[in-house]
């Protein structure tokens, strides 16, 4: 426990999350004790050809699934949600993920087991509550590895994998990164998808091979402690399920390990 009482008392940590979406994690942080400064490290965007996603959702009606493993991707395609089939089945990895969905007004959202990957959680959820070559929308990033739509298609389901929305490195970035790292070693800070590693690693430029060692990083999973790691930084804290609660609680529990 920090001196003040809080488990975060008194430490800094920058969240790095689109500005959008980061008031989760700032309020989480704060309440325990933690100052919460914002470095937006996207700017969460349509995707360059919307020909592809339009024909998707234009025929929402005929998928017997559709699959959401972002927010993001919730929010891309929340007009159309009212399109989908009484009994299509809609799933979401992350609990975050499934709260945009009820939000959204999708009351029966399905569960992958947290405690599997990804890709293994969702083909057991599919496997168990769909027939055989089923029609599965899996609506995602530009960026989006290609491990899931590969893994449902050789489990025998017919995949549309399309293209819902583009993430870009912020404008005020640089600034805001100068402000805060100056005068100040990196310590603490979030990191929620491989993409915000690469934006944060492109602001650091020709310093990070001499500061990267000041970091404090926290990861949201093993996808984005991958990212960090070929970055050449071993994450202090990662997350035991994609979410902020799980980010927060991982970050406490490095804390008071001495991390």
């Amino acid at each position: 426990m920090s001196p003040g009482g809080l488990p975060l008392a008194g430490l800094r940590v920058v969240v790095t999350r689109a500005r959008h979406q980061a008031g989760g994690l700032e309020a989480a942080i704060q309440a325990l004790g933690g100052e919460a400064p914002l470095l937006p490290l996207l700017d969460v965007v349509p995707p360059d050809d919307l020909q592809h996603l339009r024909r998707a959702l234009d025929r929402i009606g005929s998928f017997d699934a559709l699959v959401f493993t972002s927010v993001n991707a919730v929010e891309a395609v929340e007009p159309s949600l009212a399109g989908r089939r009484s009994d299509t089945l809609v799933a979401a990895v992350g609990e975050a993920t499934a709260s945009a969905l009820a939000a959204a007004g999708v009351e029966d959202v399905a569960h992958p087991d947290p405690a599997r990957s990804r890709a293994e959680g969702l083909l057991a959820l599919l496997r168990g509550r769909l027939s055989p070559a089923a029609h599965v929308l899996l609506p995602q990033a530009a960026d989006a590895r290609s491990v899931l739509a590969e893994g449902l298609a050789r489990a025998g389901y017919e995949v549309v994998a399309v293209t819902a929305y583009d993430k870009r490195l912020p404008g005020v970035a640089a600034s805001r990164y100068r402000e805060l790292f100056a005068d100040h070693p990196y310590g603490w800070v979030t990191f929620t998808s491989p993409r915000i590693v690469r934006h944060f690693r492109q602001l650091a430029g020709v310093e990070w091979a001499h500061r990267k060692g000041e970091l404090r990083a926290a990861s949201i999973g093993p996808v984005t402690s991958s990212a960090l790691r070929a970055a050449g930084v071993e994450p202090a804290a990662e997350a035991v399920a994609p979410g902020e609660p799980e980010l927060v609680e991982a970050i406490v529990e490095a804390v008071g390990g001495g991390a």
